[in-house]
């Protein structure tokens, strides 16, 4: 079963933020070009927004413009447990 589409969202945004596609600081797509390349309702967007917002990757207000935020703490977190999930970080040291 594949994950709602709100949650691809979530991921591909999140993914373009770990690789520095968007920086700290950059403007996100609107909502108008999002429902667009993905083909999905303005509440489905809005849906990965939410969670986007709630994780403290992204800033602004509804109907206003949304950035990646510029905390650079939280994108350093948000990248060394991307590289932990795939296994390139340094291995724990065995007993």
């Amino acid at each position: 079963m594949s994950p709602p589409m709100y949650q691809e969202i979530v991921d591909d945004i999140r993914q373009r933020i770990i690789s520095g596609q968007l920086a700290p600081g950059a403007a996100l797509p609107s909502c108008r070009e999002l429902c667009q390349s993905w083909g999905v309702s303005r509440q489905t967007v809005g849906s990965a927004m939410i969670v986007l917002r709630t994780q403290g990757l992204i800033v602004g207000a509804q109907g206003r413009a949304v950035y990646v935020t510029a905390d650079h703490q939280k994108i350093s977190a948000l990248r060394s447990s991307a590289e932990l999930a795939k296994g390139t970080a340094l291995p724990a040291a065995h007993p």
